[in-house]
């Protein structure tokens, strides 16, 4: 089989790119084609203390089905591995798939110390009969695309950016748990979803976005942040107005698409004051839905087929 190979924190346009090129040489040489990738991000193994995922696995295996992936063998990431030399690393994933050949992007390292460049994979490779494709870097308005530039996009609350270099909406899935009943009391009640200590989430604020629930799409206001009107949270908030929905989703677990941001988080005088500027959010949340399911009816249709 054809492999693409990387750690794959999400799969952004540069690493559909390299779904792509696994796709076509499967095709050439008559066999299928998958991925390999890790199950822990490295980064967490090393830097855990700061490191936080794009998605978590949940996420990412969302994303798997989404892109249509046909074979993923994860490898548990632990010390052991990353002091494996590149040539024992081939030797050991040789053992768990049959491999005909791997793509890569030309940033990819491996091994022990990461001294496992393209261009050692190369002359490895080839002693083993495997082919190897190494993939350019993905350019978008003038810059590279990478997990890292997405991540910065998001922690930024650039997520119109990063849906842009991702080719589809920065998406959180999460659990409904219970909370203070204060949207409720307000006149707009939210599902209030639990954060999820190792993953990046959007600069605070308010956001649009969508959900498919009970098979039908929904726009969504969300807002991220501390609720600094009434009083300072101790951790970090993520609560979504689904308008238009009426049902209970406690302790069910459902996936926001996120796709604009329409505010800065602020801090009101009053309840008042609140809900005149929860009206306008949940304005702009309903005309930003409504112009994504119209110009991408084809991302949202494969998203439902998921049953998400």
């Amino acid at each position: 089989m054809i492999f693409a190979l990387g750690a794959f924190d999400g799969f952004h346009l540069g690493h559909q790119r390299l779904l792509e090129t696994a796709k076509e040489r499967s095709a050439k040489s008559g066999t299928g084609w998958g991925v390999i990738t890790f199950e822990g991000h490295p980064q967490l193994l090393f830097n855990k203390d700061s490191f936080k995922l794009l998605f978590t696995p949940e996420e990412r295996d969302i994303l798997i089905k989404y892109l249509d992936i046909p074979a993923v063998d994860k490898i548990p990431f632990n010390i052991t591995l990353a002091d494996m030399l590149p040539a024992d690393f081939l030797d050991y994933i040789a053992k768990r798939v049959k491999i005909e050949g791997l793509v890569i992007g030309e940033n990819f390292r491996f091994g022990r110390a990461r001294i496992g460049t393209p261009e050692l994979l190369a002359g490895l490779c080839s002693e083993r009969g495997w082919s190897l494709d190494v993939i350019g870097s993905y350019r978008l308005n003038g810059g590279v695309v990478s997990s890292t530039s997405v991540r910065d996009a998001v922690m930024r609350g650039r997520v119109e950016s990063a849906c842009e270099m991702l080719g589809y909406p920065f998406i959180i899935q999460s659990k409904v748990i219970k909370g203070d009943g204060r949207g409720r009391v307000l006149g707009f009640p939210t599902a209030n979803l639990s954060v999820r200590p190792n993953k990046i989430y959007p600069a605070r604020g308010s956001y649009a976005g969508i959900s498919h629930i009970n098979g039908k799409w929904y726009p969504i206001a969300l807002n991220i942040g501390y609720n600094p009107t009434f009083e300072r949270a101790r951790g970090l908030h993520c609560e979504a107005h689904i308008v238009g929905f009426e049902g209970d989703l406690y302790e069910k677990t459902i996936t926001l698409h996120i796709i604009s941001r329409n505010r800065e988080e602020i801090k009101f005088t009053g309840a008042e004051a609140l809900v005149l500027q929860l009206k306008k959010d949940i304005r702009h949340a309903k005309s930003r839905a409504a112009d994504y399911m119209q110009s991408c009816s084809h991302v949202l249709d494969k998203f439902a087929e998921l049953e998400l």
